[in-house]
């Protein structure tokens, strides 16, 4: 009478030992250290990225520009990363490719910022229209900070070729050069120089987004892992987008304006861990992230030409190409308003 079980319970264990769990995806993710990218995060410590079946590794970044490289070299397989003239030469050599939108610059939320040295204010830099002939600090002329100083610049007719330009490589020194009076003013992550004016060692002249809107940041790939291995993507995706959506309706009311909701503490309470500041610093750092990863296309192919018309990319590269289309969510704007430039 007991036969027929105990036949099964064999059965059930020998099949047990041939149809094993199936192994998590590994992959490296970058990011910069900047608040905005915090559903790279927030899907970690939420379990988007298991539940999709993925072993992330994070990996942080001090700066933009290394990232494109760290993706064709295999150093990291996905990232989020600000727009940046390196990306755009790898990415015209068919290396590197857009997968999603990330980060955007829209009015009232604070991603990127200007803000003028105590020496620089002394000096008559107290406002966008008093940049030029003065000096400035920034990572690189190249980076998504130089991409939005010159729409600050086209806004307001500054001469580009009128600042000099102190290069610091990575946000930190950046930070370090304001706090030094190293230079009149600076263009840089807001999350880095909220410190220094709260305690009085710069003034904000402006937030990027409410001068100059735009697409700041995308999520990258491999040209050869979006080609081939699309499934990969698309459960990273959908990870990264559960995380942006729980991020975007913490800080965003139901018309699309900055406004703290029910979920931000626990968000902030994630930040706080991962960029080592304090909420009270976070929130007043809350760039706008679309909680579906919608891409502004007409924007990349606008930044396309103004980094190849500065000499900053050979050639004139096809924006088209560098985006992995088969992945795209198009940007219509907040709330289905006209988002392009």
């Amino acid at each position: 009478m007991y036969r027929l079980p105990l036949c099964l319970v064999a059965y059930v264990f020998v099949l047990a030992q041939f149809i094993a769990p199936a192994e998590a995806d590994k992959l490296r993710v970058g990011y910069p250290t900047a608040a905005p990218v915090a559903p790279i995060f927030v899907a970690q410590e939420k379990g988007y990225y298991a539940a999709e079946g993925l072993d992330v590794e994070l990996v942080p970044f001090d700066a933009a520009g290394p990232i494109p490289v760290a993706i064709t070299s295999g150093s990291v397989d996905i990232a989020l990363a600000g727009s940046t003239a390196s990306f755009f030469s790898l990415a015209s050599q068919g290396a590197v490719k857009i997968i999603a939108g990330a980060v955007h610059e829209v009015p009232g939320f604070h991603a990127e910022a200007i803000v003028a040295t105590d020496k620089g204010y002394d000096a008559g830099v107290k406002s966008l229209t008093d940049l030029g002939g003065h000096s400035l600090a920034t990572t690189t002329i190249g980076s998504s900070f130089y991409y939005a100083l010159g729409l600050v610049a086209e806004k307001y007719k500054i001469d580009l070729k009128s600042l000099r330009i102190v290069q610091t490589q990575v946000n930190a020194n950046t930070v370090s050069a304001v706090a030094g009076n190293q230079v009149d003013f600076a263009v840089g992550t807001f999350t880095g120089f909220t410190p220094l004016i709260n305690e009085g060692k710069a003034k904000l002249l402006a937030y990027i987004g409410d001068e100059v809107p735009w697409q700041i940041a995308f999520i990258l790939t491999s040209s050869k892992i979006a080609d081939n291995q699309p499934e990969t993507v698309e459960h990273w995706l959908a990870a990264y987008r559960h995380a942006a959506k729980d991020y975007h309706d913490a800080f965003t009311d139901a018309k699309g304006t900055r406004e703290d909701q029910a979920g931000a503490p626990a968000i902030l309470a994630i930040m706080e861990k991962y960029l080592k500041q304090s909420a009270a610093q976070l929130e007043a750092n809350i760039g706008y992230v679309d909680p579906e990863g919608r891409l502004d296309v007409p924007d990349v192919h606008h930044q396309a030409e103004w980094f190849a018309s500065q000499g900053l990319v050979k050639g004139k590269p096809d924006a088209d190409k560098i985006i992995a289309a088969r992945y795209i969510r198009p940007w219509t704007g907040m709330h289905g308003t006209d988002g392009s430039r």
